[in-house]
């Protein structure tokens, strides 16, 4: 069997805008998620692994946001643990319930990077999720 794991599109995955690092992202974090369950002495020993390697991104994170802040694409792609890439398809999605407004709304921009508005990226994602769970995702 050969792993599918660098193609850029799954067709039988749940969102379309999700790339292979994304899919690996979120099937570890299920993965993650079941150690935690089943063994939280065994995954707080794998996060403690992986965080002396310099890879924190599994990490749950209790950090709170303020929702008005302006955050560059790569801090919002990290708010909401997707690619940085995502945000700027999203930003060019028409909301699915207010059709004549953005999914998500471009704010600026911090030298070459854009801006938006870290409660703005929040909604968007919830936005993403509530569709894929209605799609069966």
């Amino acid at each position: 069997m050969t792993p599918d794991y660098d193609r850029q599109t799954n067709p039988r995955w749940p969102s379309h805008l999700d790339n292979p690092t994304h899919r690996a992202r979120r099937i570890a974090g299920m993965y993650r998620a079941l150690l935690n369950s089943a063994r939280p002495d065994l995954c707080r020993q794998a996060d403690e692994t992986a965080a002396s390697k310099g890879e924190t991104w599994m990490l749950e994170r209790e950090t709170l946001i303020d929702p008005d802040r302006e955050v560059t694409a790569a801090e919002a792609a990290e708010l909401v643990n997707v690619p940085p890439n995502t945000l700027h398809k999203w930003a060019a999605l028409n909301h699915p319930d207010e059709p004549d407004r953005p999914l998500l709304p471009r704010y600026g921009k911090r030298g070459r990077e854009r801006t938006f508005i870290a409660g703005k990226v929040l909604e968007a994602a919830a936005v993403m999720r509530r569709a894929q769970h209605a799609d069966g995702g």
